[in-house]
């Protein structure tokens, strides 16, 4: 609920708050009526039963009354002035169709040294969602934003077909919001960076460990893949000659370099291990792509937001091929 407090603190009030429960938890509802009772902004709550983050935003959408959604997550706080910093610059430049604040961690608990300086000095760090460009304002066609923080005119969102499919339980079906990402940038719009619309990450120990920064890795190759194979699907002949390019060009020399770094908790080694995760992320995209005939329409598939939400290939895959 702490995501909740912090929207009930902006120093701003002219917004709702739409909270979309892609779990369905039988008491959460229960909670949200009592949150409302003393809410200074009361929550619409909305369940989705299809599983899947895309599923969730989409919903969302269809239910704003706004002309700009703000997105952030469950595991996320948004500081007091987080939604004023965004009222006022898409106000101040209507010409800036989507925007992101920046993302610091809040850590839950102490960090390793390892990580602390793994993460330290990058301005953006994928694995962790962490975002920190500048202080300064800007606003161009390469812009770049996470879901845990950022901003979309509603009006855009639908035209662009909002979000790609992303992930469904562990198991990653597209690029998401960097599939957005891409379409905006693709057409040359406008995206902005506000550096007073910060937002905090929280991170679990879970999430602090080698394993975890790996696994995120080998989801990575999922979303690339989807980026790559969605203008244009070949057949499963062609797959599989991808497929063999990959391994002989890459998996040999990956698996080399990752078990010499195997352990290591170097910047360096670290991402020698990353990437050989990313490689073998890879060759299983293909592999599902070769013998799930549901993701390859998937991933060949248009505008997700005009989509029924009681139909749609994301449910069919969730279910038949798991």
């Amino acid at each position: 609920m702490r995501c909740l407090d912090s929207l009930q603190q902006q120093d701003f009030s002219d917004y709702e708050i739409i909270l979309v429960d892609n779990a369905a938890e039988p008491e959460m509802r229960q909670r949200i009526e009592q949150f409302n009772r003393t809410a200074r902004v009361k929550v619409n709550y909305l369940e989705e039963p299809l599983v899947g983050s895309t599923n969730a935003r989409h919903t969302g959408a269809r239910a704003a009354k706004g002309d700009v959604l703000i997105y952030t997550d469950d595991d996320a706080t948004l500081a007091p002035n987080c939604l004023q910093a965004y009222a006022t610059a898409f106000g101040a430049h209507p010409e800036m169709v989507a925007a992101a604040g920046p993302v610091k961690p809040s850590w839950e608990t102490a960090p390793p040294a390892w990580l602390l300086n793994f993460v330290t000095g990058k301005r953006l760090f994928t694995p962790l969602a962490l975002m920190e460009l500048n202080d300064q304002f800007q606003l161009d066609s390469r812009g770049v934003f996470f879901s845990v923080n950022m901003g979309i005119r509603r009006e855009v969102l639908f035209d662009v077909g909002g979000f790609n499919p992303d992930l469904v339980g562990d198991t990653r079906l597209g690029d998401g919001d960097a599939g957005l990402n891409r379409v905006l940038r693709q057409r040359g719009l406008l995206i902005g960076y506000v550096p007073t619309a910060l937002v905090y990450h929280h991170i679990p120990a879970a999430r602090m460990t080698v394993n975890y920064l790996l696994y995120r890795s080998y989801l990575e190759a999922a979303v690339d893949g989807y980026a790559h194979y969605h203008a244009h699907m070949p057949g499963p002949e062609r797959l599989v000659v991808g497929l063999l390019k990959i391994i002989r060009r890459k998996a040999t020399l990956s698996l080399l370099i990752g078990v010499k770094h195997a352990g290591r908790l170097d910047p360096v080694s670290l991402q020698k291990q990353m990437g050989l995760a990313y490689t073998w992320g890879q060759i299983c995209y293909i592999l599902r792509l070769l013998f799930h005939p549901s993701l390859r329409r998937l991933v060949a598939r248009e505008k997700w937001l005009r989509r029924a939400p009681s139909s749609g290939i994301v449910a069919e895959f969730s279910v038949a091929d798991g």
